[in-house]
């Protein structure tokens, strides 16, 4: 009896290691939608500050939420996978680069005359919105880990969703 115990233990021990919990596409996913969000929230606190209407503020501060939220989220996966938080330079070529908005277009956005920010600002997020969901429609096709899938799905349905209302704003007549 003490030897099938050894045996058992010693065979348990000689086990394949377990696949992994997820593959590149869903680091890739990790690393270039953390920037992206960074930015996200850079253009929502100047929205925050600048915005002449209300529900654009209000847009404003929900985006930031979320986005911080969901980039702490992104950050501890990549840490608890020890995978680095930036791919090395050029490694995004092949998908296209990163799908980031330029910060000369944020800083523009930062000294756009008062009468144009909100115009501006609905503009230039929706453009990095729709970039979001290409993201993450690519990650929901190529990635393996459930979470983040889940993840890129949620961000999806609510970049769309905010696409949406900027659209409904900027067709709103201003008060």
């Amino acid at each position: 009896m003490k030897r099938l115990a050894i045996v058992l233990a010693l065979v348990a021990g000689c086990s394949a290691p377990a696949e992994p919990a997820f593959n590149a596409a869903d680091v890739m996913f990790l690393q270039m939608m953390i920037p992206h969000h960074e930015q996200g929230i850079q253009m929502a606190k100047i929205a925050e500050e600048r915005a002449a209407r209300p529900e654009v503020k209000a847009l404003a501060s929900a985006i930031r939420a979320t986005q911080s939220d969901e980039a702490k989220t992104m950050t501890t996966r990549l840490t608890r996978w020890e995978q680095p938080m930036e791919a090395p330079p050029g490694s995004h070529d092949a998908h296209g680069g990163l799908h980031e908005t330029r910060p000369s277009d944020i800083l523009s956005l930062e000294k756009a005359p008062a009468g144009q920010f909100d115009t501006n600002f609905l503009n230039l997020l929706t453009g990095h919105q729709h970039n979001a969901v290409d993201m993450a429609r690519t990650e929901v096709k190529t990635g393996l880990d459930a979470a983040t899938k889940d993840l890129a799905k949620r961000i999806e349905e609510s970049r769309k969703a905010q696409i949406q209302e900027m659209l409904r704003l900027l067709a709103a007549p201003r008060r």
